[in-house]
């Protein structure tokens, strides 16, 4: 029989996986004990996994209601994106100034197959994954520690309009190009150049969200009025 605290971090990851996937979009109320009744679980451990989405910044907690998905705004992702672009080029920046080592090298290249593979397939999941792990690892191999925490949670915060945006056009914005060429960059050293073209990427994806989501609000979407 699984232990309270691996049922919290099965509610957690399963939770979190629906909001970002917005298979549990913006607004949805999702009581304690129909997540609990969902995941076969009792009410302790489906709160405890709640109150840690909270603290991610993706719920918000209301008595006797259980959890509140929070809305996705344009003012949320400008604001994300603006400081998610500090802390990629940054990351890059340090990595790109130092020689990356050829495991280092080697993993993100692996991602970069993956993402090109995905972008052959169609297959929106895989490249999801992918270009989570490409982006993850250059954080991580920057060498700051205190980075990665900090990308991971405005990464998931930003995943969910991302979804939306990868549905919506049924492929990815930046292909395994972009991917490519930034790992050139950035193992011929040329810090300022790489920075420049993750800004480049960014900026483009950004654009696109923004344009996606008025036109969702025009048309009534559940993406909130709030942030425009």
């Amino acid at each position: 029989m699984p232990s309270s605290k691996s049922n919290v971090a099965i509610a957690y990851r399963t939770l979190k996986q629906a909001i970002l996937e917005n298979r549990l979009g913006p607004g949805t109320q999702v009581l304690e004990q129909e997540a609990a009744t969902q995941l076969e679980m009792s009410r302790t451990p489906v709160r405890e996994a709640m109150l840690m989405l909270q603290k991610d910044g993706l719920v918000e907690m209301r008595p006797r209601q259980g959890m509140h998905v929070v809305p996705i705004t344009v003012g949320d992702i400008s604001e994300i994106y603006e400081v998610l672009v500090v802390i990629e080029t940054l990351a890059i920046r340090k990595l790109a100034e130092n020689p990356i080592s050829e495991e280092q090298a080697q993993k993100l290249f692996n991602s970069v197959l993956l993402v090109e593979e995905a972008t052959e397939k169609n297959d929106l999941s895989l490249w999801t994954s992918a270009d989570k792990k490409f982006h993850e690892d250059v954080v991580k191999f920057s060498g700051n520690v205190h980075l990665k925490s900090v990308f991971l949670q405005l990464w998931d915060r930003s995943q969910r309009a991302r979804c939306i945006l990868l549905k919506h056009h049924g492929k990815p914005i930046n292909t395994g190009k972009g991917h490519g060429e930034l790992l050139d960059l950035i193992k011929l050293g040329k810090a300022e150049e790489a920075a420049n073209l993750q800004k480049s990427l960014r900026a483009v994806e950004e654009s696109a969200i923004r344009d996606l989501m008025f036109e969702m609000i025009n048309g009534v979407s559940p993406i909130t009025k709030s942030g425009t």
